[in-house]
């Protein structure tokens, strides 16, 4: 009769700690946010290989897909871009592209997309390739029919505000609801590379609603904080988030990848240099400047709270910070230079995530599909009840 007691008592413990991880799991919301960075997502693209692979073989299965297991995918530029492709739904309703996928669509059209307009004026490239691939991939699928919650970042420079494209701000907001190839060819279009795009939708009136949008990368280079908000709104108005509408970073696995900054840059431009430049010498310095400053700060803000809440394991950035030569630049599209940045993504993998931090990224990637796989599966189980 004892053994009988305290195997009741046994099976009530394990039932009580199981339902204590399902409910800590099963609550938490997994966010994926990627860089802007041209050419160098191809970077991202290799890491982002590389998890998706794990997340197969963790949960046996082939036709995993990284929509399965996040519930924001948040980009900016060229991030933008990886996150429409890996979200937008095909003919059989699963994601356009595959992970494995992305780096051969930037080996395929990478050249022609930076291919020089031949123009002495505008922007360096007419973008007219790039549109002419978005739209053939993307066909007329709208923001609506995304498979997760997307948090794609753009600039409209007639409003002088930024535009974030969310599928739980189109009940507020339809004129959000706009055809994927617009979004993903306007978070791209960089200023001095690529021309703004107009377009236009409908208000909840039927009004026409227009945009004039630039690259994602002015309003938010580094899309991580971005991708956090459109988050804790989600849990808040969302009902499928109703139990954890006091969203803190504790109930939170973050994702985010940078698409390498350049060792070099310290080296190439001096006080008493700059101190000649004008307007024109400025521009595209300045540009790579903000856009590193906004990559760095935003890791620094939230690897600070992260830790200081005792949870800088569910927060894990993964950048090159040493990028020479060529793989520095946005728009060098030479196979060369894009099999150099095939091999940095596979090069970040084998690197230890901080000097503090013996564990590598692949190490820590590995443990990230762990824990995606287990809430993913922890959810599906307490939405069967």
């Amino acid at each position: 009769m004892a053994t009988s007691k305290t195997f009741l008592i046994l099976i009530f413990v394990i039932l009580a700690t199981t339902s204590s991880t399902f409910a800590t799991l099963g609550e938490m919301v997994t966010v994926l946010s990627i860089d802007g960075g041209g050419i160098k997502g191809i970077i991202p693209a290799t890491i982002l290989e590389f998890l998706e692979g794990q997340l197969q073989d963790v949960d046996k299965n082939t036709d995993a897909r990284l929509a399965d297991y996040f519930d924001v995918i948040g980009g900016t530029s060229t991030g933008g871009l990886l996150a429409a492709m890996i979200t937008t739904p095909n003919e059989t309703n699963r994601p356009f592209a595959a992970a494995k996928d992305i780096a051969p669509f930037y080996f395929e059209h990478g050249p022609k997309i930076f291919q020089s307009s031949g123009q002495n004026s505008g922007p360096i490239y007419d973008g007219k390739y790039l549109m002419h691939v978005l739209q053939e991939k993307f066909g007329e699928t709208r923001l609506h029919q995304a498979l997760t919650e997307v948090a794609i970042s753009t600039f409209d420079i007639k409003t002088n505000k930024p535009v974030i494209f969310t599928k739980s701000q189109l009940a507020k907001s339809p004129e959000l609801d706009a055809k994927m190839y617009d979004i993903s060819y306007s978070t791209a279009a960089a200023p001095v590379y690529f021309p703004p795009h107009y377009f236009v939708t409908n208000t909840s009136n039927g009004d026409k609603y227009e945009f004039n949008l630039v690259d994602g990368g002015v309003a938010a280079g580094n899309p991580s904080l971005l991708s956090i908000s459109v988050a804790t709104k989600l849990a808040e108005e969302d009902p499928a988030f109703a139990s954890i509408k006091s969203l803190n970073y504790k109930q939170m696995l973050l994702l985010s990848l940078g698409t390498g900054t350049t060792s070099e840059f310290d080296k190439s431009h001096t006080a008493e240099e700059a101190a000649k430049w004008g307007i024109l010498q400025w521009m595209l310095p300045l540009q790579e400047m903000t856009s590193a400053a906004s990559s760095y700060m935003n890791d620094y803000y939230l690897s600070t709270v992260f830790q200081a809440l005792d949870s800088q394991n569910n927060y894990l950035r993964v950048q090159e910070n040493a990028l020479t030569g060529t793989t520095t630049k946005m728009d060098d599209a030479s196979v060369a230079n894009m099999e150099f940045l095939v091999q940095v993504g596979e090069g970040v993998l084998k690197k230890s995530v901080s000097k503090d931090d013996p564990e590598t990224y692949e190490e820590a990637l590995k443990r990230f599909a762990k824990l995606l796989s287990d809430r993913k599966k922890l959810r599906a189980n307490k939405a069967s009840y």
